[in-house]
């Protein structure tokens, strides 16, 4: 038996039923910026330093070089007012350059927070989490998602209070220079209001689906990825382009939604801008012919000052709208990483469990129910008893659930019912890492990590030496291949031991549980795929593997543990035989039929018969 499962768990929300209120996301996601406040505080003083300097311009160049000075001819005071333009300027440049610098700083300090926080989250979760999620969603929320979030704080959060600040200033020097034009300008202002409004709940839907359409590409590809062995053995390229295509597609469309609804929402605050503007120029001119602005001179100034003041009110305007556009995006995906940060581990350590010295090795099950859907048990009142370092084989036809008891053993899942215990403590008392450092596992499907073979060796006792390393791939056998390998115990391999034979993988797993060094060993079908003179190097090492420590055998292959101190006989999730290797097969019963089916070869006499009465 394997240890994947697919069970019918709803997966983590995708849709956009569940809302988190968009005060609750800001708040959790300002949490993530306190220990940045003194960049925060620098980026904030160097918004003042470009707001003020902002709004200094256009005055300083229509009142002033305008007014004051070119219309009235006056070339001296022009030189002055020129050189403090320039150092405004100056000063805007250096403001401006602190402020995007400081920005990206905290931008990329937020990603990199968060996406370690959901790293960090995703390893404590348990198991029964995995098993109903899907890993290009969840790779999806990590990259792309947190990306988001990203491009809204680095690009939109400080704006946004630059350009309120600017907005107010803007307005309020409007007010100060003439109180009938400003007026006048802010006639579209209820109107732009109303529209954000109205596009509110359209953008939210829009981003939402975005980001979940987004996530099924990545899951696809991902998928694609992982199995492309089986896709081509199966010649299924044509049906996996499809599924990929359809992914890709309601991505698209999705975006295309998106885009829809900016590209309708932005013409219509650059038709309001356009509407203000005019109403602007028609009033401004009417006032100046009229005499109401004061002389020519002065008249020309204060409207070339007005126009580019009018041409800063509606700049925050836009930058708030896009922001508005960023900041739903962003939203929607913060929802989705907070959905997984607010997943609490099934199985977590209580508030009384103890690091455990090491064990005895003593095991013992109680009265154990369990079912990864609670209605369907897959474990009936299991109950037994392993005394220290005696070797126990697990057997029975697949899906009986020998794998699942490992699981429980080790705590990857809490039974329903009954107690686990070991050397007498019920090992929900006991801190899982302190658990689980008691135990080697070599599972059927040996996974091995990008890196080296020393590194994957190493990978349970991380402070061994390199000759701890090399004696224990020797002991199992491994050291010969190992030593073939192009760079030897420093060749790297591929995700998965890709470069490495089914037996090869099987071997540097045994040398990294030998390594560890285990009171409990458990090995879960390790022997299952492997060649004659691979199983004979591993029949070797497991004598040696098994010696002084208590011992966990899941095998469908019964040659590997006859010599096994008791044999467990699982069906339906029940211990229907208990016994050595001889006793079972004196009995007759499962077991019995179980080493017949596997050894006694069927007759010429008995194929034919059967295949007649096939015809």
């Amino acid at each position: 038996m394997g240890w994947h499962f697919h069970h019918q768990h709803p997966s983590l929300e995708k849709t956009a039923e569940r809302r988190m209120p968009a005060r609750v996301i800001f708040a959790r996601l300002l949490g993530y910026l306190s220990p940045y406040k003194g960049w925060i505080a620098t980026v904030v003083l160097s918004v003042i330093v470009t707001s003020i300097t902002d709004i200094a311009s256009p005055y300083i160049l229509g009142r002033e070089i305008v007014s004051r000075y070119v219309l009235r001819g006056d070339l001296e005071g022009l030189k002055t007012i020129i050189a403090v333009f320039i150092g405004i300027q100056v000063a805007n440049w250096i403001a401006n350059t602190v402020r995007t610098y400081g920005l990206g700083k905290i931008g990329q300090s937020l990603l990199f927070r968060i996406r370690e926080r959901v790293f960090a989250h995703l390893q404590e979760l348990s198991f029964s989490f995995f098993d109903r999620s899907d890993t290009g969603d969840l790779i999806s929320r990590v990259t792309n998602d947190t990306d988001a979030i990203g491009e809204a704080f680095t690009s939109g959060l400080i704006q946004v209070a630059s350009d309120i600040l600017i907005l107010f200033m803007t307005i309020a020097v409007m007010f100060s220079i003439n109180v009938q034009l400003s007026l006048a300008s802010m006639i579209v202002v209820p109107m732009i209001v109303a529209i954000a409004i109205i596009f509110n709940s359209k953008f939210r839907a829009a981003y939402q689906m975005q980001r979940t359409r987004i996530s099924n590409v990545t899951s696809k590809l991902q998928e694609s990825i992982s199995g492309i062995r089986e896709i081509q053995s199966f010649t299924r390229e044509r049906d996996a382009m499809r599924e990929f295509r359809n992914a890709n597609l309601e991505n698209f469309q999705a975006n295309l939604r998106a885009t829809k609804v900016w590209g309708t929402f932005f013409p219509t605050i650059q038709l309001m801008q356009a509407i203000g503007t005019g109403i602007v120029i028609l009033y401004g001119g009417w006032l100046s012919l009229s005499g109401a602005l004061g002389p020519i001179e002065d008249a020309v100034g204060t409207l070339i000052t007005f126009m580019l003041y009018v041409g800063m009110f509606f700049g925050p305007i836009f930058d708030l709208t896009n922001f508005y556009n960023t900041i739903q995006s962003a939203f929607a995906a913060a929802e989705r990483i907070f959905e997984i940060l607010d997943v609490e581990p099934e199985i977590k350590d209580s508030e009384d469990a103890v690091e455990i010295p090491k064990v005895r090795g003593e095991i013992e099950f109680r009265n154990v129910t369990f079912g990864y859907n609670s209605k369907r048990p897959v474990l009936h009142n299991i109950s037994f008893h392993i005394k220290p370092k005696e070797t126990i084989a697990l057997v029975g036809p697949t899906g009986a659930g020998k794998s699942t008891i490992v699981k429980l053993l080790c705590r990857f899942y809490d039974p329903q019912k009954g107690q686990i215990l070991i050397d007498g403590h019920d090992i929900k008392k006991i801190k899982r890492k302190s658990l689980r450092r008691q135990m080697g596992i070599v599972l059927q499907e040996t996974f091995l990590f990008s890196g080296t073979i020393m590194d994957n060796i190493r990978y349970g006792r991380p402070d061994a030496s390199d000759d701890m390393v090399m004696a224990a791939a020797k002991l199992v056998g491994a050291h010969e291949f190992i030593e073939r390998l192009p760079d030897g115990y420093n060749t790297k391999i591929g995700e998965g031991g890709a470069g490495l034979s089914v037996g090869q993988k099987q071997l540097v797993a045994f040398a990294r549980a030998l390594l560890r060094n285990p009171a409990i060993l458990i090995l879960d079908e390790a022997t299952s795929s492997i060649d004659p003179y691979t199983d004979l190097l591993i029949r070797k090492a497991m004598k040696l593997l098994l010696k002084d420590r208590t011992s966990i055998i899941i095998a469908h292959r019964l040659s590997t543990i006859r010599d096994a101190d008791r044999i467990f006989v699982i069906d339906n999730g029940r211990i229907v035989e208990e016994g050595t290797h001889e006793d079972l097969l004196r009995k007759g019963g499962l077991y019995s039929r179980l080493y017949e089916m596997q050894f006694k070869e069927p007759s010429a006499e008995a194929i034919t018969s059967s295949s007649r009465k096939r015809k």
